[in-house]
């Protein structure tokens, strides 16, 4: 059993996790707010995983590494996501405005 919202529930399915998980290996791997804190941590750590890592932010995203693919967007702008996403297999969004603002530049932003 576990416990779900301070309720227990039995468990009715088996649950079956490998000791040690094959690494799933993309492509092209798309990261938003890559220039943020998260985003910074995560751009070392996501070349296992992916050939080519897409890099995305409105902020400077510094000097473009090997096997990395640095495209400045804004998420409010359709045409320029659409662009973003195209020969992507995953992403990875932190993009977006994630501290107190007015509705007005939360919106366009996070809200797509």
């Amino acid at each position: 059993t576990f416990n779900l919202a301070c309720h227990t529930v039995p468990r009715t399915f088996p649950i079956a996790m490998p000791s040690h998980p094959t690494p799933i290996r993309f492509n092209r791997l798309l990261l938003t707010g890559a220039a943020g804190g998260l985003g910074c941590e995560l751009r070392t750590r996501l070349k296992a995983y992916c050939s080519t890592l897409r890099l995305s932010d409105i902020a400077e995203l510094g000097v473009e590494a090997v096997g990395e693919e640095l495209r400045p967007a804004r998420l409010e702008d359709a045409a320029a996501i659409h662009a973003l996403l195209d020969g992507v297999d995953a992403v990875v969004h932190l993009g977006g405005v994630s501290t107190e603002q007015p509705w007005d530049a939360i919106l366009p932003a996070n809200i797509v």
